[in-house]
């Protein structure tokens, strides 16, 4: 079971690839349609569409050496740059918008096209647009410039609605706008401007740089390497490059400004501290000249030697202890008054070794260049900034306790230096006052000496480093708009894709088409919705007559109520009686030429035949056979009529017909009368098959009320006009009421012959006897040869009146 079950799905999987195959393949000129209008669609949008270019520009971060390395070993800048960190800064916002200020492009040039879009001429505009900066200017309205001659030209602004015509140079004000035209090349002008029409727009710096931000793409190659590529992609090569170059151009500036100030931080705190040690030597120099003209020579002790020597190293050292005490204030302060991380001067500087102090500095140096990366950003108040600070006041912190803590120390020392000092101070007080006197005198001369060579030594080594300071980053390559590469259109890609797209367009119409409609298409839309059997199918009826099987018995349809009246004998041999009861869901799905053709087939086998007309709220038979409807089958259900009355002879051999008669108030109780049952019992005495035309039971129950009579209900539907809930509405139907010897009719069905198949034959009668498509070929064939025959009589008619003439 499992294994037929199988190869019946297969096999209806295969028919319905067969069917839209054939489908798409009946469709063809859609296809062809879509096809060459794509192909058309391609090539104007090749040919109207602004091209886009790619170019670049290369820069190298350099590494780092020795030479930056200055008072005592400090390292003034990391020994290489961080790679993600100046991807950051060359992507930064307020870099970008200095870019933008410095090559003034706030102002766009635009040609005036009439059948394309207007696209930007940047330096080839034959003007320039000077703004009056004292005056306030619109933003983001065109202004359209029209040259009338060589010294005239007109102003239109479209948005205000007004035009004026000045001559070049002059100024032009209205409204918000102040500003005045002048020639790009102001020695000639080229005569084939004339009358041509240009327009520029003054757009805001944010968006012109949000737009070179959301452009420009950065990336490191080769992998791991200090090189970064530098790409972008617009329609005017010439603007971007412009901007790409300015762009690197300000970045190696900034770099190299930045080391500078650092250098230059470092030397102006050492002329703090050569101001105050050169005054102290100064005011020494003066005091030991002068003691020496007074006292003429005087020689030194060796008592006066030793104290002069001790004296002298603890003075040094207290030097020394001060000036580590002003620099640990010195940080005090500048953390305090919230100074840029960065400007920060080391240890080292002062000759002060305190390499705790010089990692959290060059550590605090690390995070707040990451910091300032993002200062550059148009947000600040993303996640990271927020880390970064938190991070940047934590080590500010650490900071802050290591210097308290050296402060307490060195200001212990100085005092523990001031008692030593006191100590050899009374030790001097005891020499001859002279002696004691120069003493002093060489004593301050010695230790300020020092400490200003050795200030003037930093100094000296700092401005070298500041002179010798050369950028981190060389420009590679500048970009060049010459090597430009164009991006779009793609115009292969684009017919390729037309092409695509021509075929892909009407297939996704025609599975849209099939996926939203609703209606029954052919016999495998009911198979594969219900086990009810189908009976039949039923093609169109393309002849003026309601009896096709009389009038044209060779046709197809004919060969169709053929095929149907076999499937019913073969169903109800063991019967002696047959009752057939015709029935649809709604009205104009061809019940009742069903019902009447059907009828007319049986009759026409040699079998006595009575057609019912029981729709007795909508009747239709008497219409087909021309009958008045004055006497029928409801006349007789009120005893108006006897069964004699009713039963009319028809033009078909052996059919008879008993017709609706005039509409009831209430058809459902005649129908369930006694009276009802007696006429079919004696029908059926009479006649060998009865065919009952009954209402659609989707509107009326009228039909199922024969349940007990009927031997065989055909429920009729119609392509492409009976919905597919109606499937489900006769399983209902037949679950419900135990309908016997159920059946579906497909009426009308019309498939086009690459189908494979032709009007549902598919029941195994074949048509061995020359019978059923050729009698409806000959019929076109005649109709063509009459058509071609009557077309060469006019002609041969117009011929010999022109002769006679």
């Amino acid at each position: 079971m499992e294994e037929k079950f199988d190869k019946n799905e297969s096999s209806s999987q295969g028919i319905e690839l067969k069917k839209y195959f054939f489908k798409i393949v009946s469709y063809w000129y859609l296809f062809v349609i879509s096809v060459v209008l794509s192909f058309f669609i391609a090539r104007w949008i090749n040919n109207h569409a602004i091209p886009t270019y790619g170019l670049y520009a290369t820069v190298m971060l350099k590494e780092e050496s020795n030479e930056d390395e200055v008072a005592g070993g400090l390292t003034l800048f990391n020994k290489r740059k961080n790679i993600d960190t100046q991807i950051g800064i060359l992507k930064s916002f307020s870099l970008s918008e200095e870019a933008v200020k410095e090559l003034e492009f706030q102002t766009e040039y635009y040609r005036d096209e009439r059948f394309r879009d207007n696209y930007e001429i940047y330096n080839n505009s034959p003007f320039v647009v000077n703004y009056d900066t004292t005056h306030k200017q619109h933003l983001w309205v065109p202004v359209y410039v029209e040259f009338i001659s060589d010294k005239q030209i007109k102003i239109s602004i479209e948005n205000f609605r007004t035009e004026k015509i000045i001559k070049i140079g002059e100024q032009f004000t209205y409204n918000d706008f102040s500003f005045n035209i002048t020639l790009r090349d102001s020695t000639t002008l080229d005569p084939q401007i004339i009358g041509n029409k240009y327009l520029f727009i003054k757009k805001s710096v944010t968006a012109i740089v949000n737009n070179y931000l959301g452009r420009v793409e950065i990336e490191v190659s080769p992998e791991r390497s200090s090189i970064l590529w530098l790409w972008l992609v617009g329609s005017v090569p010439e603007k971007d490059a412009d901007y790409l170059n300015k762009l690197t151009e300000l970045y190696i500036r900034k770099g190299l400004e930045e080391k500078n100030q650092k250098a230059g931080s470092i030397i102006k705190f050492i002329d703090q501290q050569l101001e105050g040690v050169s005054d102290s030597l100064q005011k020494t120099e003066n005091s030991m000249q002068l003691f020496k003209q007074e006292n003429k020579t005087i020689d030194i002790s060796n008592e006066g030697m030793i104290l002069l020597s001790r004296l002298t190293e603890l003075q040094k050292y207290n030097q020394d202890q001060q000036k580590k005490l002003a620099y640990y204030t010195y940080l005090q302060n500048q953390i305090a008054s919230e100074k840029k991380v960065g400007s920060l001067t080391a240890p080292s500087v002062m000759n002060i070794n305190d390499p705790v102090l010089l990692g959290y500095l060059e550590k605090l140096s690390e995070i707040g260049t990451e910091r300032d990366v993002l200062d550059f950003s148009v947000r600040t108040d993303i996640p990271i900034s927020e880390k970064l600070d938190l991070q940047i006041q934590k080590i500010q912190n650490q900071i802050l306790i290591h210097a308290k803590k050296n402060i307490e120390v060195t200001e212990a020392d100085i005092e523990e230096i001031k008692r030593n000092i006191a100590k050899v101070n009374s030790d001097i007080n005891r020499l001859p006052v002279s002696e004691r006197k120069i003493v002093n005198i060489e004593r301050k001369f010695n230790i300020n000496d020092e400490i200003y060579t050795l200030l003037l030594k930093r100094r000296t080594e700092a401005a070298i480093t500041q002179a010798s300071n050369k950028a981190d980053t060389k420009m590679l390559d500048a970009a060049n708009p010459e090597t430009a590469v164009k991006k779009t259109p793609d115009e292969g890609a684009n017919k390729r894709k037309g092409i695509i797209f021509g075929f892909l367009i009407p297939i996704l119409i025609l599975v849209l088409i099939e996926f939203f409609n609703n209606k029954i298409k052919d016999k495998n839309d009911i198979e594969s919705r219900t086990k009810i059997p189908v009976y039949g199918t039923i093609g169109k009826n393309k002849h003026r007559s309601n009896l096709p099987v009389i009038a044209h018995p060779k046709s197809p349809i004919s060969e169709s109520f053929r095929a149907i009246r076999t499937n019913l004998q073969y169903i109800l041999k063991s019967k002696q009686n047959k009752i057939i009861a015709v029935t649809s869901s709604v009205g104009g799905e061809g019940k009742s030429f069903i019902s009447t053709n059907l009828a007319a087939v049986i009759a026409i086998s040699d079998k006595k035949t009575l057609l019912v007309g029981l729709d007795l709220r909508k009747p239709k038979l008497h219409e087909m056979f021309n009958f008045s409807n004055e006497k029928g089958i409801s006349n007789y259900l009120v005893e108006y009529a006897e069964y004699e009355d009713i039963i009319k002879q028809t033009d078909v051999p052996n059919l008879f017909i008993a017709l609706s008669g005039m509409i009831p108030p209430n058809p459902a109780e005649l129908i369930e009368s006694e009276r009802m049952r007696i006429f079919f019992e004696r029908a059926a005495e009479e006649f060998d098959y009865i065919v009952v035309d009954t209402p659609p039971i989707a509107v009326v129950t009228d039909a199922l009320l024969l349940n007990e009579i009927a031997d065989v209900y055909l429920y009729l539907m119609r392509q492409n006009y009976s919905s597919k809930n109606v499937i489900k509405l006769v399983e209902d139907v037949k679950k419900d009421n135990n309908l016997k010897n159920l059946g579906i009719i497909l009426n009308e069905v019309q498939v086009s012959s690459g189908y494979g198949y032709s009007y549902g034959y598919g029941y195994g009668y074949g048509y061995g006897n020359g019978q059923g498509y050729y009698d409806e070929f000959d019929i076109e064939k005649k109709s063509i040869v009459k058509r071609i025959k009557k077309i060469l009589k006019l002609k041969n008619t117009r011929n010999t009146h022109g002769k006679q003439a």
